[in-house]
């Protein structure tokens, strides 16, 4: 069990210095897509190589009032999913767009070349993911249902074939090959909480005085956050935006 503490911790230890380190980099604009993929492969491995730093698994611990996964106490549950709330009300959806690996395999996946689909009514898109995000409190605290299992993603990240739930994250991550973060964007439901964080982070990627109103950014931009008066909720900082617009009209900015 101390084992597993201390794996844990190490996934924390990594997720915080790379929230840091990613923040920076956007904010002096040396934000690239080959430091991005670097952080989308580091990501992806802690999660392959120890489980963490995988937030939802311990929302859903959290709800159920058990320990983490591999012996975390609740408090250091609790203190961990409050930690990256508040870092998401600070930095925006870093976490979500880098760190996590559950987002991180997804935004790899949508990165191969293939005719992309987009859910364009958000409306639609948020009322399902918080009636998701009900029933996962619901089911979690009144019946002592696990809901987060089906999905399938702790079996796929320790490769256990022989769970017919790793075929369902494996049949997610096919999708999100044509649409962006399936999982992230309907299910997770810790990715709500941050969400609704992210509509009030200090810093987000805004358009300055330089915007000649082309549109290229909301084009390109795969959950339609793009625009100059949209909230950011489901912005992932992908940077996708500032990559096509072709007069650095895009910052990462304080309100």
């Amino acid at each position: 069990m101390a084992h597993g503490i201390e794996l844990k911790l190490l996934g924390m230890v990594y997720a915080v210095i790379a929230l840091f380190i990613l923040a920076h980099l956007f904010r002096k604009g040396k934000f690239d897509k080959r430091i991005g993929y670097l952080f989308l492969i580091l990501s992806t491995f802690m999660g392959f190589w120890i489980f963490a730093p995988m937030m939802p698994h311990q929302l859903q611990m959290l709800v159920l009032g058990k320990a983490g996964g591999r012996g975390s106490p609740l408090p250091m549950v609790f203190a961990g999913l409050l930690l990256f709330i508040v870092f998401t009300l600070v930095f925006g959806r870093l976490f979500c767009g880098f760190i996590c690996p559950v987002g991180a395999i997804q935004e790899l996946a949508y990165k191969i070349p293939a005719k992309k689909l987009r859910i364009t009514n958000k409306t639609l898109q948020f009322i399902f993911h918080l009636i998701f995000f009900i029933a996962f409190i619901v089911l979690g605290i009144a019946f002592s249902i696990a809901v987060l299992p089906y999905l399938g993603f702790e079996d796929f990240f320790h490769v256990n074939t022989k769970s017919p739930f790793f075929y369902v994250f494996a049949a997610l991550l096919l999708i999100s090959v044509f649409i962006y973060r399936p999982f992230c964007r309907l299910f997770c439901p810790y990715g709500l909480l941050l969400s609704l964080a992210a509509i009030k982070s200090i810093f987000k990627l805004r358009r300055n005085d330089k915007c000649i109103e082309c549109s290229n950014c909301e084009e390109i931009c795969p959950t339609g956050e793009a625009g100059r008066d949209d909230s950011k909720r489901e912005c992932y900082l992908c940077n996708r935006c500032r990559e096509v617009c072709t007069v650095d009209a895009i910052d990462y900015l304080r309100k």
